[in-house]
């Protein structure tokens, strides 16, 4: 089997598959099938067997040396939970911060006010402001940083129930994503982290794991 996230349906119809909701699992008839399967969708698939994202990560940050802290507001610590659910996860994460209030996001983060009064908490640019906080706030080499609106209430036409904004950041570079989720409340906290530890997979593999 291949543990895979971020397939679309136009995909995952070519493969006989089972949903979840951490991803979709493919299943193969031989061995050839799956490694054909795995160059066509490699940098969708995380594991080959059923491991948790938080799990594949942890192993990543190990092999690399890297420290990690987490800033995260609707997920309301889950990332950081998912994080020391793994044993050994003392050896590459720090520790987090749950920011769920503005004035948290001052006084932890040092996000300014004037930030969130003209973009709101929930922005790029306060998820920028967070993950750089952290980093200064510890001797973290990675951040990730989530801000949303988990719902079911607090949304707006301009800024939906669902809308979420992840970022990740180094001492010389922060990115940030938008996404726009559609689940119930825990489904959208549950899946922003995910989305999280996929893309500081991603960012790991690409600059610290070419081989």
């Amino acid at each position: 089997m291949l543990r895979t996230f971020g397939l679309s349906e136009e995909v995952l119809k070519h493969y006989q598959h089972k949903r979840w909701v951490g991803g979709a699992d493919l299943y193969f008839n031989t061995e050839q099938e799956k490694e054909e399967a795995y160059k066509r969708l490699k940098e969708f698939v995380y594991a080959d067997s059923p491991k948790e994202m938080e799990e594949v990560v942890v192993d990543m940050l190990k092999k690399t040396g890297l420290k990690l802290a987490t800033a995260e507001s609707c997920s309301g610590g889950l990332l950081s939970a998912r994080i020391v659910n793994v044993p050994g996860s003392s050896k590459v994460f720090l520790g987090g911060f749950v920011v769920y209030a503005n004035e948290l996001k001052t006084k932890l983060l040092s996000v300014e006010e004037s930030l969130l009064k003209e973009f709101g908490a929930v922005s790029a640019e306060v998820c920028r402001a967070m993950c750089v906080g952290a980093l200064e706030e510890t001797d973290a080499d990675v951040c990730i940083a989530i801000t949303g609106i988990a719902g079911p209430d607090g949304g707006t036409e301009e800024k939906p129930v669902g809308l979420t904004f992840i970022g990740i950041g180094t001492d010389s570079e922060v990115m940030v994503e938008r996404y726009q989720l559609k689940g119930q409340r825990n489904q959208n906290r549950f899946f922003s982290t995910q989305i999280a530890l996929d893309t500081l997979r991603r960012f790991l593999l690409k600059r610290y794991m070419n081989d």
